[in-house]
Order: structure tokens, then sequence, then C-alpha cells
């Protein structure tokens, strides 16, 4: 078993791939983490009944309709009751008799934090989506013969000769050259759109916990080293766990009966841990996304910045042949160059480079264009594309 799971381990790590640290944070590792929460707060079996509602009659059908109706309908806490002492002033943070002045915070969200945490979390996974959609596995097609890696445990005879790989692999960059400089604006555009969504879904957040959200996390962390009998929690205060319902029912006259009763919401236990990891990653992927940006757009600004960065890829003897592709190589022209390394040995990326260099100032388009209309024999047509 293990055996097998080393050989499937290798297999995803030698898949070419086309995205960045920042695009796997994104798509990889935040929705894993997402679709892990989701499964996290609907385990109402680990900590019992998601909402337990103190009664005084004395009926268990009675006490399923009250624990039904606080859940679905809400409960609340009151805004004044809780800075105040627990188990001297107030049993729990935020729980008592209110005045007709107070003010209530309604809590009847934590029925829907599975639904919207899954919804972020495909949210997270929609700019990956959208790129395989446009990038339609030519590139993995173009690099899959001309990685050491790929051939670890098979046949070398592949690799040895694989000077007509890396020919074909140039004349495919000539014409990208010419015709597919939207390729890497197509994925910048997506880089955009990670960035985007992760601010978009940080304020939706603090907007669906009725504003409490955006510094729910620096307040926990301040009030972490202190004294619990003698401070005001925050995640009490967002995600309480004790609040109050009220209960309307008719008695046996058939008058209206209305009883405040007090209701344990076990799901918040987990709901308020949840969102705490949430913020400090949230803020964490921002940062990290807007540093990345501004990578960006200093590579696709400054020409200068491209040649520096490609050159210190490679080794200090082949540095002069990045120079002679640079003079006049565009953005599209240099991402692909980047990923092309991302994907390679460097010693093959180097032969690449080496003959990349030789043919990119007197380069004629009109080999390549008679290898695409099939002008050539089936085994090197497939090859031109990978």
């Amino acid at each position: 078993m293990f055996r097998a799971i080393s050989e499937v381990k290798l297999k995803a790590e030698v898949k070419p791939t086309v995205d960045s640290i920042m695009c796997r944070l994104h798509y990889r590792y935040t929705y894993i983490q997402y679709m892990i929460f989701v499964l996290l707060c609907t385990l109402y079996d680990t900590i019992g009944e998601k909402i337990q509602c103190l009664v005084d009659i004395d009926s268990d059908s009675y006490a399923d309709v009250v624990n039904n109706y606080c859940f679905i309908m809400g409960t609340f806490t009151v805004d004044r009751l809780h800075g105040k002492q627990v188990g001297v002033q107030v049993p729990h943070p935020g729980v008592g008799p209110p005045e007709p002045d107070d003010e209530l915070t309604f809590h009847s969200y934590y029925q829907w934090v599975p639904f919207v945490l899954f919804l972020q979390g495909l949210l997270f996974y929609v700019p990956h989506w959208i790129w395989k959609l446009w990038e339609k596995g030519l590139f993995r097609t173009i690099i899959q013969n001309l990685s050491i890696r790929d051939y670890l445990g098979d046949n070398l005879q592949r690799y040895m000769t694989r000077d007509r790989e890396i020919k074909n692999l140039c004349d495919y960059v000539k014409y990208h050259r010419r015709h597919e400089r939207s390729w890497a604006y197509k994925f910048f555009f997506c880089e955009a759109l990670y960035v985007v969504n992760v601010f978009c879904i940080f304020f939706f957040t603090d907007w669906f916990l009725g504003g409490q959200f955006l510094s729910y996390g620096s307040d926990v962390i301040q009030v972490a080293g202190m004294d619990p009998e003698n401070r005001t929690d925050p995640m009490a205060f967002v995600f309480p766990r004790m609040a109050k319902c009220t209960f309307r029912s008719f008695g046996s006259s058939g008058t209206i009966q209305i009883r405040d009763v007090m209701c344990l919401i076990a799901t918040n236990i987990i709901n308020e841990k949840i969102f705490v990891y949430i913020w400090v990653w949230l803020v964490v992927l921002m940062a990290v996304s807007s540093l990345w940006m501004l990578y960006r757009l200093l590579t696709i600004l400054l020409p200068f910045f491209r040649k520096f960065i490609l050159q210190n890829l490679v080794r200090r003897s082949y540095r002069h042949y990045v120079a002679q592709i640079m003079q006049r190589a565009s953005v599209s022209e240099w991402f692909l160059l980047m990923t092309l390394w991302d994907n390679m040995e460097n010693v093959v990326f180097c032969e690449f480079l080496t003959e990349y260099s030789k043919s990119v100032d007197g380069s004629s388009s009109l080999e390549l264009d008679d290898k695409i209309n099939g002008n050539l024999p089936k085994g090197e047509h497939k090859s031109v594309w990978g």
C-alpha cells in the first residue's frame, strides 16, 4: 500500500503545470481547508446536539419543538450585558433580561455556516478552473517529454535522444512569439481574479457575521493572554455559546404564552475556532497575494526586471544567451520561458536556451507553418505540439 502511495505522490510531483505558489495557495490549500471546515462544522455528533434549550415543561416533544424553532428562527444576546461580570451580574456573556432601550444582536447565521464555507471554497477554485478551460492542457503536452524527472524508473532512451524534442520546442516558442501573445495575459487575468476573490470573500464574511469579522482575529489575539474571568471574549460576542430565544405558544385556555428560554448553541464551539483560523489565513493570503501582484506588475512594466529574473535562474555561463533572447522578447514570451524553467530540469532548460538563442534572430515562420499545415509525417507533426 505504501509503495503504491509513493508512486502516486511521485507522479503528482512531476506533472507539468502552469501556475505559481500564489495560485496554489488559493485553489489548492485554501480550497482544501474550506472543505475540511465544512465537514467540521457539520459533525454535530462529536459535540452533542446543535442547539439545546432549557424549557420548564417536562415533555420531549415540546423540547424538540423549542430546539428546532430556536435553531431556525435564531437566538439573541443583549449588547449591554457583554461587559458584565459572569457569575455575578450575568449567568453568561450577553444573557439576561433586556430593558426596553437595549440593543439586541440576533444570531441566526450559524445554520448557514456550512453552506457559506462550501460556496467560498468553490470560489477559491474558480480562477484555476477558468485557466484550465483556456489553457486546455497544451503546455503539459509540450513539456512532458523534456524533464529527467518524468523518466525515473523508465527507459531513458527517449531522454537521451531529446535533441529533436528541444528543436520542436524552439519552433513552438517561435510560433508562440508571433501568434499566442494573449496566453500570458490570460494567466495574469486569472491571477488578478485570485486577489479580487480573496478580498471579496473577506468582506463578505464580515457582512455575513454582522460586521464583526474585520477585527475578529486581532481582538481574539489581544485578549488571549488575559484572565478568562475578567475579560470580554470577542468569540462569545460573535459566536455565543449561550443565548436567549423567545418562544410563543397557546396555553390550555387558548391564551398566548411567551417563554424566554436560554439555549446552548453547541455548534458555535467549533465555529468560533474555525473563523479565527479563517481570519488569520485570509489576512496572510491577502498580504501574500498583494505582494505577488506587485511583483507581477513589475515584470509586466519593466523589461530589465524580467531579464534580471531569468538570468539569475540559469547558470552564469548561459546568461549571455538570456540577454540575447530578451532583447526582443515580449512579456508573453518571457512568461513562457519562466514556465518552461519551472517544469524542466535546469540542465535541459539551458540546452534549450542555447538552441533557441541561435534561431531567435534569423528565425522564419515558414518551416513552422509547413509543420502545422501537415507537410511533415505524423510523428513530426505531433511533436511540434509536444
